[in-house]
C-alpha cells in the first residue's frame, strides 16, 4: 500500500517558533523499551559499573577535497526544490518573499505543491526535477522547500556527474541530510546545513535568514558562529572538515556507498522529537561502526528532546564520549529550532570551546569567486590537528 504524506505520522509538521514548519526526520525504525546503554560492563576502582563500547577497526582512506560552488550575486536565481514533503503554501511564499526582498529571483520546482505518495515513479520524477535545477543555467543556488520524509527514496535515481559538472550551492536540513551526505560522498560537492525556504521570514534582522544570506554570498565569513549561545561541555580547540546533520539520517548512511566520512572531521549532529533512549542508541550505533573514533570535535545542535530528559541526556552523552579526547559543544544554534544558522559542510572549520561557550569559524573558503572547474583533479587534504585551549 503506498505511503501518503499525511500517513507518515512520525514526520508531522508543527510550529518551530517563528510561524514556519518544523520538519521531523524519518527515524521511524523499531525501538525497544530497554534501558539505555546495553553493552559489555566493566568496573571502576570504586566499584561502580561502567559501560564498555567496543568499536570496529576499519581501514579508511584520507578525505578528498570537495568542489566549492560559486558564490551567488544579487539578481541571480535561486531554485527551490521539494525532495521530501511538499511545503505548506503560506510559509513557502513567505520564504520566497524573503529571498526576493534580498534581491534574488526565485524559481520553484514544478511539482513543489504536489502531495507526496512515495511511489517509485514519483521518486524518479522528484529525482529528475532535482537534477533539473543543476542543469538549468539560470539557477546559481538551490534551497530545499521543506523537510519531512522521502529524500532518501530519490538517491538511486540521481546521477553524480550532473552535480559534479554543474556545482551549485545547496542548502537544507533535517531529511535533506540524506542528500547532503550523498552529494559529498558521491559527487564530491560542498553543501550547506541551513534553513529551508519555509523557515525564512522577510525581516533583515532575523538571524536565520541573515546567516543564510551571508553563507550564500561570502566565501569565508568572519563570524564566530554560535558564540555566546552554544555551551561548552568539554573545553578544547580543533580544526577539521565539518560534516554531519540530522542524527537519524546520519545513522541511516551506515553501510551505504554514501556513509558519512568522519575521519579527521568536526561532527555536527542535531535531532528533533526523539526520546532520549532513541537518540542514545543512534549514537551508540555510530560508535560501534567506528564513526566516532577519529573525529576531532563534536558539536551537538538543537536536539529538541523532551525537556524533562535534557539534563539526564547530557550525562549519557558525556559518559558515552568520555574516552574521546576532543572538544564538545552543546546547544549550538542549528537544527529544528530558532535560530537555525547556516553551516558549511565539507569545509574546514575551527571549533573552539572555552570554559563557558564556544563557536565555529571558517578556516578556508566554502565558496569560489568564479565558476569551479569540475574536471580539476581532487587532492587529499593535509592532516587535521587538535590542540587544547589553555584555561
Amino acid at each position: 500500500m503506498p505511503i501518503s504524506e499525511d500517513s507518515v505520522i512520525s514526520n508531522s509538521v508543527g510550529s518551530n517558533g517563528n510561524g514556519s514548519n518544523m520538519k521531523g526526520s524519518h527515524g521511524n525504525g523499531s525501538h525497544g523499551n530497554d534501558s539505555v546503554g546495553n553493552g559489555s560492563n566493566g568496573d571502576r576502582p570504586n566499584g561502580e559499573r561502567v559501560l564498555a563500547f567496543p568499536t570496529i577497526s576499519l581501514e579508511v582512506s584520507a578525505p578528498r577535497s570537495l568542489i566549492a560552488p560559486r558564490a551567488i550575486a544579487k539578481g541571480e536565481a535561486i531554485g527551490v526544490v521539494a525532495p521530501s514533503y511538499s511545503p505548506r503554501s503560506g510559509p513557502l511564499m513567505r520564504g520566497v518573499k524573503a529571498l526576493e526582498r534580498a534581491g534574488y529571483e526565485v524559481i520553484l520546482d514544478p511539482d513543489i505543491a504536489q502531495l507526496r505518495r512515495f511511489q517509485r515513479l514519483e521518486d524518479e520524477r522528484r529525482a529528475s526535477n532535482f537534477m533539473g535545477m543543476w542543469l538549468d543555467p539560470r539557477i546559481k543556488a538551490v534551497i530545499g522547500g521543506t523537510g519531512g520524509y522521502g529524500a532518501v527514496r530519490m538517491l538511486p535515481y540521481l546521477e553524480p556527474e550532473i552535480f559534479r559538472n554543474n556545482p551549485k550551492i545547496f542548502v537544507g536540513y533535517s531529511d535533506i541530510t540524506a542528500l547532503h551526505l550523498w552529494l559529498m560522498r558521491q559527487a564530491g560537492l560542498r553543501v550547506f546545513h541551513g534553513p529551508t525556504v519555509d523557515d525564512l521570514i522577510p525581516i533583515a534582522r532575523d538571524p536565520t535568514t541573515s546567516s543564510l544570506l551571508t553563507a550564500l554570498t561570502t566565501p569565508r565569513p568572519s563570524t564566530r558562529l554560535g558564540r555566546d549561545i552554544a555551551r561548552a561541555v568539554r573545553p578544547g580547540r580543533a580544526t577539521g572538515r565539518l560534516t554531519g546533520g540530522n542524527l537519524s539520517m546520519v545513522q541511516q548512511t551506515i553501510g551505504t556507498p554514501y556513509e558519512i566520512e568522519t575521519r579527521g572531521a568536526i561532527l555536527f549532529l542535531e535531532e528533533t522529537h526523539d526520546p532520549m533512549s532513541v537518540a542514545d542508541e543512534r549514537l551508540v550505533h555510530l560508535r560501534a561502526a567506528g564513526l566516532l573514533r577519529d573525529v576531532k570535535g563534536i558539536v551537538f545542535g538543537q536536539l529538541s528532546l523532551d525537556r524533562s530528559e535534557e539534563d539526564e541526556f547530557e550525562n549519557f552523552l558525556l559518559d558515552l564520549l568520555a574516552d574521546l579526547d576532543v572538544p564538545i559543544l552543546m546547544d549550538f544554534p542549528a537544527g529544528h529550532e530558532v535560530p537555525n544558522l547556516t553551516l558549511p559542510l565539507g569545509t574546514e572549520v575551527e571549533l573552539v570551546a572555552d570554559q563557558l561557550t564556544g563557536w565555529l569559524s571558517y578556516k578556508e573558503d566554502a565558496l569560489s569567486s568564479s565558476e569551479p572547474d569540475p574536471t580539476t583533479e581532487l587532492v587529499v587534504e593535509p592532516p587535521m590537528t587538535t590542540e587544547t585551549v589553555t584555561p
